[in-house]
Formats: structure tokens, C-alpha cells, sequence
């Protein structure tokens, strides 16, 4: 009775929080929580999203696989892979972990304005260049620094290391993990295929004033191994309950990717895996994702929770206060999490 009683609770609570998310001006939302899809606003039940930097965890199961067979050493050094990584003190760990120092390529190749990346392919390694021209702020190892750079090695190391593109590796991660619907766009392909909502940005991230544009096809090789991915948030949620239970890696390479830094005093980050706080105890497991048109959260807990939440608009771009949109979306983790 008081467990029919919760769950009644959640599946009212949920719909209630993105109804809430939509009213405040995003043009819709769609979520997943334990085995059921909700949607509020413009957009289908479940329809694919861009997951943005989500795709970090599925670039760093396809690391740790490489390490659980003896081709990689997280604290080697990354330049025996990534040679135009001079400094022999950033290690894979380090890479992985948003330790390493390694400056963000992000302004630097004019990502923030859509207009000048929409249409542009770029190869990795201008990404790549476009960070090393860069002097780092910190040294190697000295603390978190979120840095895109440091996803774009990994996925440079993980096709050194397999001679193959990196979306087959990927791919090898999707298919293990049991996802329908999750994939790593082609050269070029801007459309997402199947089932989906149209997606909205400023036309530059940075100017709040600048004017709103529909942001749902765009080449995506700018974001590249640190947030390219196609999914849908049924399958994002799977993704990372497959993760906790130890379906993807062994056990010694889990637990290296749950050994984690300080990011501030509610979330921790691991090897492509971040921990945050929950209201009710413990933690959730797994990332969060922003690229032009969509914001998303996914995770799960160890007891078996799961969920994800996508927006089809990033956060501030109706005019509304970003950090309470945000908030809005990390309350959903909770709820879906602690069952209020």
C-alpha cells in the first residue's frame, strides 16, 4: 500500500515539475524515470535528442574497455597515443577526469554564434589545435577544470588505440548496453533520423539579446567525442543502469571511473561520470549534457534508479533565468530518485 502510494506520488510529481518547466517558456521537455517516458510541451513521447556532453560517458566506457584489456594505462602518459600532446605529464586518468589543464577549444573555433559552425565540418584534430594554441591556466593534475579538449584526446586515443573511427567503438558500447535508438551521427549528417522534436538556441550563446533560431539540424563534428551523440531518454537512463550494475565494464574499471574529484560541494567527478547529492541521501550517477537546442541530465542510482531529462531549448534562451532552469532540471533527478 505505501509502495502503490509513492509510486502514485512520483507519477503525479514528475508531469507536475515538467509542466512547471514548460510554462516558464521551454518549448517542451520530454523525461524518463524507472520504466516510464512523460513529455510535456512540443515534443514527441521519447522522440531522439542531441545528448551533448553525455556522450563523455559513453567515450569513456569505450576507454576503460581498452584499459580492462591491457592497452591502456590510465596514468600513462596520453601523448604515447596523442602525440601532439607534448606535455608527458597529462595522463589518460587526468584526460578523463577534467585534471589534465588542457585548454577549452570551444571559443576558440567560434562555437557560441551557430551560424558559424552549422554547416562547418571540422576534423578533430582543429579542434584539437585550436585548444594547444591556447597557454593552460593550470597545470596537470592541479584540479578540475571542465575542458571539451580533454574528450576530443580521448576520442583521438581511442581510435590510435583500435585503428578503427571512433563511432565504431561507440558503437560497441550502444550495442552492449541494449540501446534502440542511440547513435553516433555520420560525416556530415545534420538531420536526426526517426522520431523528434524541433530544437531552439540563441543564435549566439553569449549574447542573451541576440535573436532565437530553430538550432535542429547542425553539424555536430565541432562537438565531436565530447557531445555529438544521438539518443532518446528512455535510452540515456538505460545507459547508465547498465553502467552501475556492471554491464559495461568489469568491476575494476567501474570503480576506477567512480573515484572521484571535488566539483563543487554537491557534485564530484569521475572518468567521464559525475556524482551528485541527493536530498534524501546517497548520490546519482551520470552527466549532464548542453548543445545548441537541447539540455540534458541522465543518471542512476545504484539500487537500480534511473532516469534522464531533455530540453528542447537550452536554458535562458525564452528570456528566463537559466540557473533556475537548471535547477528545475536536477529537482526532477531528485524526484524521480527519492520518490517525494
Amino acid at each position: 500500500m505505501i509502495v502503490a502510494a509513492a509510486i502514485t506520488a512520483l507519477s503525479l510529481l514528475i508531469p507536475q515539475q515538467l509542466d512547471r518547466i514548460v510554462h516558464e517558456g521551454t518549448p517542451g521537455v520530454e523525461a524518463h524515470v524507472n520504466g516510464r517516458n512523460h513529455v510535456a510541451g512540443k515534443a514527441p513521447l521519447n522522440g531522439r535528442v542531441r545528448i551533448g556532453s553525455i556522450t563523455k560517458s559513453f567515450v569513456a566506457v569505450a576507454t576503460l574497455r581498452l584499459v580492462a584489456e591491457n592497452k591502456v594505462q590510465l596514468d600513462e602518459p596520453v601523448n604515447r597515443f596523442v602525440p601532439h600532446i607534448t606535455d608527458d605529464r597529462i595522463t589518460v586518468r587526468q584526460v578523463l577526469q577534467h585534471t589534465s589543464g588542457l585548454p577549452d577549444y570551444v571559443l576558440a573555433v567560434g562555437v557560441p554564434k551557430i551560424a558559424d559552425i552549422r554547416d562547418r565540418y571540422f576534423e578533430p584534430h582543429e579542434l584539437l589545435d585550436a585548444a594547444l594554441r591556447q597557454q593552460p591556466a593550470l597545470q596537470p593534475g592541479e584540479k578540475y577544470e571542465y575542458s571539451n579538449t580533454n574528450y576530443v584526446v580521448a576520442g583521438l586515443l581511442v581510435q590510435k588505440v583500435t585503428g578503427r573511427p571512433v563511432g565504431e567503438a561507440i558503437g560497441d558500447v550502444i550495442t552492449k548496453a541494449g540501446l534502440k535508438d542511440t547513435y553516433w551521427p555520420g560525416q556530415g549528417e545534420r538531420q536526426i533520423r526517426g522520431r523528434h522534436a524541433q530544437a531552439y538556441a540563441l543564435s549566439d550563446l553569449l549574447d542573451p539579446k541576440s535573436a532565437v533560431v530553430n538550432a535542429t539540424e547542425i553539424e555536430t563534428s565541432a562537438a565531436w567525442t565530447s557531445g555529438a551523440m544521438v539518443s532518446t531518454p528512455a535510452d540515456v537512463a538505460k545507459f547508465y543502469r547498465a553502467l552501475l550494475q556492471g554491464g559495461l565494464l568489469p568491476k575494476a574499471q567501474l570503480d576506477e571511473m567512480r573515484k572521484t574529484v571535488a566539483i563543487d560541494d554537491r557534485s564530484a567527478y569521475g572518468l567521464g561520470l559525475e556524482s551528485t547529492k541527493l536530498s534524501c541521501g546517497g548520490v546519482w550517477w551520470g552527466h549532464g549534457g548542453s548543445i545548441h537546442g537541447w539540455a540534458s541530465l541522465g543518471g542512476a542510482t545504484d539500487n537500480g534508479g534511473h532516469a534522464a531529462i531533455t530540453l528542447t531549448a537550452l536554458p535562458g534562451t525564452f528570456g528566463k533565468d537559466p540557473a533556475r532552469t537548471f535547477q528545475q532540471m536536477f529537482d526532477v533527478m531528485d524526484t524521480a530518485f527519492c520518490k517525494k
